[in-house]
């Protein structure tokens, strides 16, 4: 496996470089079987990392995008994807103030593809899910909100147990 080169960043979103290389060194020791602890799918999946105030930091995208790669070299991905599937819920709609409905069905499709372990292009973090933002609705259907949250609740508990 090849160590992956990030982009070194003064501003935006980025992580602690320290943190990063120190995760991307167990992860590529777990990959080579020569771990003394090995990253697991969950730890993967839930792995969060500091930011740094003042100093250069990594990307976050190109970061979660390499960890969202490394999940399907990870050697306990099959035990991962043979637990229970998770079916995708349902929400109520309401008329007067919800979520679009377009960007929740995308993004639990997603969140769904990534908790049974299916190939997605986008894989879900924890903190996707803590970040996302749905525009509402009014005067048209939407989700309801109330319900929308206790799945993302529920979800970001899934991504982060593995």
């Amino acid at each position: 496996m090849i160590r992956p080169e990030f982009t070194v960043r003064r501003t935006g979103d980025r992580y602690e470089c320290a943190d990063v290389d120190e995760f991307v060194d167990r992860i590529i020791a777990t990959v080579s079987r020569l771990a003394t602890r090995p990253v697991t799918v969950a730890e993967l999946r839930g792995v969060e990392f500091r930011t740094p105030l003042f100093s250069a930091g990594y990307p976050v995208h190109e970061v979660d995008e390499f960890l969202a790669e490394a999940e399907q070299w990870m050697p306990d991905r099959a035990s991962a994807a043979s637990r229970q599937r998770r079916e995708a819920p349902t929400f109520s709609t309401v008329r007067m103030r919800g979520y679009d409905p377009r960007e929740v069905d995308e993004f639990v499709g997603r969140v769904m593809a990534t908790v049974n372990g299916e190939p997605v292009e986008r894989p879900v973090t924890p903190r996707d899910v803590r970040r996302v933002q749905f525009n509402p609705v009014r005067l048209h259907e939407g989700y309801d909100i109330v319900e929308v949250d206790q799945f993302l609740d529920e979800a970001e508990d899934w991504l982060r147990r593995g």
